[in-house]
C-alpha cells in the first residue's frame, strides 16, 4: 500500500475545524465572576502569569487595575512591556490603571482602608459605565510588609468591607451571605501573596482566613511555584527541559493515572501555555479534568458523524475521522504559532480497536510530523493491557521518550538526551 501524504489525508476530509472553536478559556484556570488567591515566591516568574491575564483582558476590551509592591516600581512597567503589553498606550486610553501598594492604600500619607475601598468600588462603576466587558484586578500584596505584616487587619478592614458586597452600592454583585458575595460575571479578581519568607503555619493561617471570608463566593487557590514543574520534575526535568518532547505514556487502567495527566495540565496552566486534550467522550480523563476551564477538549465519539460543539471548551469529533482530528491539530498549531502549546492524546487504544494498526500507525506518524516543533509538547496515552506484543513494539518505536505508570507509580523508561536535564532552577 503506497504511503498516504499528510496533504492527501487532510483534503480527503472536506469538513474543517472552525478557528473560533479553538479559543482557550481564561489563563490562571479562571472563570468570569470569580476570585483567585495566588501564592508565589521569587523563584518563579510571576510576571509571565500576571501579564498574560492582563493582556488577555486588555486585548478583549476589559479594564485592568494592577497593584504592585513598592520595591517593583522601577521595573514593573518594563517587565509588562517585555511580555507584550503596551503600557503607555493602555494607560493613555484608560484601560490600564497601575498603582503601587503605597499609592493605593496610603495616598493621603497614612493607611486608609476606607478610601481604598471607595476608590475600588468607584473604579468598578466607571469601567462599567464605559462599556468595558470586565473589570480585572490583580492586587499583589507581596508579603504584607506594606502594612507591617498586619494581614489580619487588611482582611477584616479592607477585604471584608461590606461595600464590596452591597448590591445597593455595587450593582454587579448579588449578596448571598452577611459576609461574602457572588459576582455577576463582570469582576475578575486576583490577590497574590509572596510566601517566600513565611513559615508553613502562617501560610495556612492566611489561606484559611481567605477561605472563611468568601462564604458565598466560588473561590480557589493556586500555588504557582508548586505547579510550574509539577509534571516535569517527576521525569527529572524542569519545565524548560519538558517543552518540545513527544512522550508515550503507557498506563495501567486500574491505576490513578489521571493524576499524572492532571499534573501536566496544572504545569501548563502555571506556565501560561494552552493545553488541548483529545480523549473519548466517556473517558476517565474527561471526567477528571472536566472542571478545568483552561483545558480545551476534543472528544471523539462513535455515535456522531458530524462536528459538534456542546460547550465552550468542548468539540466533539467523529471517532473514525482521523483527517478531522489532524485538521484540529493543524488549526491549533496555526492559531498558537508563537507560543508553547501542550497536547494530550488519549485516543490511541480507541483508534487501534476501531481502525486497526495500519491506519492508527499512519495517523500517529502524521501527528508526530505535525508536532515536530520544539514549542509543542505532546503526551500520548497508551493502555497496553489489551494489545499484542507486536503492536506495542511498533507504537513504542515511534517515540524517543517513554513513561509507564502502574500501582507502583511512574517510571521513566527512556528520555531522549537532547534536552538539558536539570530539575532545579
Amino acid at each position: 500500500m503506497p504511503r498516504i501524504t499528510l496533504r492527501e489525508l487532510l483534503w480527503r476530509q472536506k469538513r474543517s475545524i472552525r478557528s473560533d472553536l479553538l479559543k482557550v478559556s481564561s489563563v490562571l484556570n479562571f472563570k468570569e465572576g470569580e476570585q483567585l488567591v495566588v501564592t508565589y515566591t521569587s523563584a518563579m516568574d510571576k510576571m509571565k502569569v500576571f501579564s498574560a491575564f492582563m493582556r488577555e483582558g486588555l486585548e478583549s476590551g476589559d479594564a485592568v487595575w494592577y497593584t504592585y509592591p513598592d520595591e517593583e516600581s522601577e521595573t514593573v512597567k518594563a517587565k509588562l512591556e517585555e511580555y507584550g503589553i503596551d503600557v503607555k498606550e493602555y494607560e493613555k486610553n484608560g484601560a490600564l490603571h497601575m498603582t503601587s501598594l503605597t499609592e493605593e492604600f496610603m495616598s493621603n500619607g497614612k493607611l486608609d482602608y476606607n478610601k481604598a475601598v471607595s476608590d475600588g468600588v468607584n473604579w468598578w462603576g466607571e469601567t462599567k459605565r464605559k462599556g468595558c466587558k470586565h473589570a480585572r484586578s490583580i492586587q499583589d500584596v507581596g508579603d504584607f510588609s506594606f502594612v507591617n505584616g498586619q494581614w489580619r487587619k487588611w482582611i477584616t478592614d479592607y477585604w471584608l468591607d461590606p461595600r464590596w458586597d452591597d448590591p445597593n452600592v455595587s450593582e454587579w454583585v448579588v449578596s448571598k451571605e452577611p459576609v461574602g458575595s457572588v459576582y455577576i460575571p463582570f469582576v475578575m479578581s486576583v490577590t497574590a501573596i509572596n510566601v517566600e519568607r513565611m513559615v508553613e503555619k502562617k501560610i495556612d493561617e492566611i489561606l484559611e482566613a481567605f477561605g472563611r471570608t468568601t462564604t458565598g463566593l466560588r473561590k480557589f487557590f493556586i500555588d504557582l511555584l508548586k505547579y510550574e514543574d509539577s509534571f516535569s520534575r517527576s521525569m527529572g526535568l524542569n519545565h524548560e527541559g519538558l517543552v518540545g518532547r513527544k512522550i508515550l505514556f503507557e498506563f495501567d487502567s486500574t491505576s490513578d493515572y489521571e493524576k499524572v495527566v492532571d499534573n501536566l495540565v496544572k504545569e501548563s496552566v502555571a506556565n501560561v501555555e494552552p493545553i488541548f486534550v483529545f480523549t473519548l467522550r466517556t473517558s476517565p480523563i474527561r471526567t477528571h479534568l472536566g472542571e478545568q476551564p483552561a483545558v480545551k477538549f476534543f472528544l471523539t465519539s462513535t455515535s456522531t458523524s458530524t462536528l459538534e460543539s456542546p460547550s465552550e471548551n468542548e468539540v466533539v469529533l467523529p471517532a473514525r475521522s482521523t483527517p478531522l482530528i489532524l485538521d484540529a491539530i493543524n488549526k491549533v498549531l496555526e492559531t498558537h504559532a508563537d507560543t508553547n502549546v501542550c497536547f494530550v492524546f488519549d485516543i490511541l487504544s480507541e483508534l487501534l480497536s476501531t481502525m486497526g494498526l495500519e491506519r492508527t500507525f499512519i495517523f500517529l506518524r502524521h501527528a508526530l510530523d505535525m508536532l515536530h516543533s520544539k514549542k509543542v509538547t505532546g503526551l500520548f496515552l497508551f493502555n497496553t493491557s489489551a494489545q499484542r506484543a507486536k503492536v506495542i513494539s511498533q507504537i513504542r518505536g515511534l517515540f524517543s521518550n517513554q513513561l509507564t505508570y502502574d500501582k507502583y507509580g511512574l517510571k521513566v523508561i527512556k528520555i531522549f538526551p537532547r534536552f538539558k536535564i536539570n530539575p532545579t532552577k
